[in-house]
């Protein structure tokens, strides 16, 4: 998808959706809210019936919101059992066919846990699972950006450089950049000119369209030495989201910004109006 600015959404259905857990209708709530994009969210499990993934595409289609996705949480390709990282790899598989689907063409997901083995022994694992994985969706004929996700524990893959590696040796893989978790995870990078280096970082690593195509999530967060505890409400984090802001409109980014603080669309909206209104 070609952006032509950053769209605003959430990470699942708005909680002002009357018909709780309809899609369908999270969809149309985040139409009426004026908001740009949301999230599909299969953390506990990649389940949904036909008639439901064909129904939301429709309702994307027709509404102009387009959709992302998030993979389940127990997804860990460094697991110690050779079934479980092959269980992680059908579930990545299975995510990625649904959201195609409901025509989602980005997917983001949580690759792996260091489980105390080396970083670079991890990355190879990681890698060479996301090479059979794209193999295989090649082979199913299913176009969709795999997005490991910057994650926000210490014990978590998935740091600012293994996703830049990433990028660079598996072709259908871009970093899901969750600022919150980099935040958490490095007790750093919370101010406009550390954004800047970020996005900086990004461009001459990834390209210039690395800025053009961007698949982020914001929250607020809380954390300790071992990375993030819990996401909160913008305001009640020391987070810098109004700098993030700036440093995203200064360098023209583009694609899709998926607010998963608690409050959901309440923080997706004081982010679009924030962002709106920077000179």
């Amino acid at each position: 998808m070609k952006f032509d600015r950053l769209l605003f959404g959430t990470a699942g259905i708005p909680h002002s959706t009357a018909k709780k857990g309809n899609p369908i209708e999270g969809v149309r709530q985040i139409h009426a809210l004026g908001l740009d994009c949301m999230q599909l969210e299969f953390a506990h499990g990649v389940r949904m019936k036909d008639e439901v993934s064909s129904g939301l595409r429709k309702v994307s289609y027709e509404l102009g919101i387009p959709l992302t996705s998030h993979g389940p949480y127990y997804i860990n390709l460094n697991a110690r059992e050779q079934d479980k990282i092959d269980s992680s790899v059908e579930r990545i598989i299975q995510t990625a066919k649904i959201s195609d689907l409901c025509g989602a063409e980005s997917m983001t997901f949580h690759a792996a846990f260091y489980m105390k083995d080396s970083p670079f022994d991890v990355f190879d694992l990681v890698e060479k699972s996301l090479s059979v994985i794209q193999e295989r969706l090649s082979r199913l004929d299913i176009e969709i950006e795999l997005r490991p996700e910057l994650t926000g524990k210490t014990s978590q893959f998935g740091s600012l450089e293994e996703l830049i590696t990433l990028t660079k040796n598996v072709n259908s893989c871009q970093p899901c950049m969750d600022f919150s978790h980099l935040y958490a995870r490095t007790g750093e990078c919370n101010s406009y000119s550390e954004f800047v280096d970020i996005l900086n970082r990004l461009k001459n690593e990834l390209g210039a369209n690395a800025l053009q195509n961007m698949h982020i999530h914001i929250s607020g967060i809380s954390s300790n030495s071992k990375g993030d505890l819990k996401h909160l409400n913008l305001n009640n984090s020391d987070f810098n989201w109004q700098d993030l802001m700036k440093a995203l409109k200064d360098n023209d980014c583009r694609g899709y910004i998926i607010c998963n603080s608690p409050n959901l669309e309440k923080d997706a909206l004081m982010l679009k109006d924030y962002y709106s209104k920077i000179q």
